[in-house]
């Protein structure tokens, strides 16, 4: 079993660590003046650190190679089939042949698939004593190339530069399930990381929108709710869930209440709502995880920063929605008991005014869920 400590993604991407590049970069497809652009190289991983010392204490050796095997290996073979999985034969393609191939062209997206192999090594085999120093050496190298890769951006290099972003959100998600909750506080890095993610695809689309060929964009097309828009955050999807968002006259003293603030939380409530409402529905339940993971990227920034600032009522919205993965992300090695636990940790934080609130989460988080 790995522990909190080992897998700990903390500091910022660090672009000064030296690197051998397969492909040099293309400085002319860079748009370093662009404001958008330096903004999504400054957020691509927000939480996740390179660390050089692991880089140098890293060297090619035989050692080295059995070990790149065996990790290649262990994703043809297990963790590629534990990844999204769904019911779109190209989605399957895409983890278990496309990637692993487009792999070996592009560092970032190699040593991003070792590192998610070694870590489903270290949880699911407790004898893998060496996982958890491989998962975090190539998550080093990953994200060392990666920000390369998002600092030249281009056509060239897109494709995998999404799929890179899509592993390292994994890998973030995956270790919520150890990290240490007491005392609790909200998993921010998480959440930055995963939209950081979003904006390497938001950054790539001018060059993957209109490719018939993009790996990364028929992914998409392969997601509806990437493509939902605002049928996502209407009014309707939030009936059942009105309460989080009534105010006493308390809170209106107390609380900060702006449009945009009220906006944001009424967005997020109608996402959690769709949710809710396609578990209803008895939807399958692969499809409804896939939406679930992709909470960070669809919910609105201004959301995230009142989590951050532990705001109380976004606390207990985020409750919600970690209700929702503890009824449908079970079974995922790398999701586990992270949503009983996240609950039950923002229970630990709330005062007994917002704890009332928390009575559909841990009602919603005790049912059985048994989909079709």
């Amino acid at each position: 079993m790995f522990t909190a400590c080992s897998l700990s993604l903390a500091g910022h991407i660090s672009p000064d660590a030296t690197s051998v590049q397969r492909n040099p970069p293309a400085p002319e497809s860079a748009e370093p003046k662009d404001i958008e652009n330096d903004d999504i190289r400054r957020n691509t991983n927000p939480g996740m650190t390179v660390s050089s010392t692991n880089i140098r204490e890293f060297p090619e050796s035989g050692n080295r190679r059995l070990l790149e095997l065996k990790l290649l290996h262990q994703y043809i073979t297990k963790t590629s089939m534990t990844m999204l999985r769904t019911k779109e034969p190209f989605t399957t393609e895409v983890w278990t042949t496309l990637l692993p191939r487009l792999a070996f062209e592009h560092d970032a997206l190699l040593y991003s698939m070792f590192s998610i192999s070694a870590l489903h090594l270290a949880k699911t085999e407790s004898h893998e004593s060496e996982a958890i120093d491989a998962y975090q050496k190539y998550l080093d190298l990953a994200l060392r190339e990666h920000f390369n890769d998002v600092t030249h951006l281009s056509k060239d290099n897109a494709d995998a530069a999404c799929l890179t972003s899509s592993i390292v959100r994994l890998n973030a998600f995956a270790v919520l399930q150890e990290r240490p909750l007491d005392p609790y506080t909200p998993p921010t890095q998480w959440l930055e990381t995963t939209c950081g993610a979003g904006k390497v695809f938001a950054a790539a689309w001018k060059w993957i929108k209109d490719d018939e060929d993009s790996i990364a964009m028929r992914l998409v097309r392969t997601e509806p709710i990437l493509m939902a828009g605002d049928t996502l955050f209407g009014e309707p999807n939030r009936l059942g869930l009105l309460h989080l968002l009534r105010r006493s006259r308390d809170e209106d003293v107390t609380e900060p209440w702006l449009p945009d603030i009220q906006e944001a939380y009424e967005s997020t409530v109608s996402l959690i709502g769709s949710y809710q409402m396609a578990i209803a529905a008895r939807g399958n339940p692969e499809d409804i995880f896939r939406k679930l993971i992709l909470f960070p990227i669809l919910v609105p920034k201004r959301f995230i920063d009142l989590v951050e600032k532990q705001q109380p009522r976004a606390l207990v919205v985020l409750g919600h929605y970690f209700s929702l993965v503890a009824r449908v992300g079970h079974t995922w090695w790398w999701c586990g008991d992270t949503g009983r636990r996240e609950v039950r940790g923002i229970q630990t934080v709330l005062s007994d005014k917002w704890l009332g609130l928390m009575s559909w989460s841990l009602r919603t988080m005790e049912e059985s869920l048994v989909l079709a």
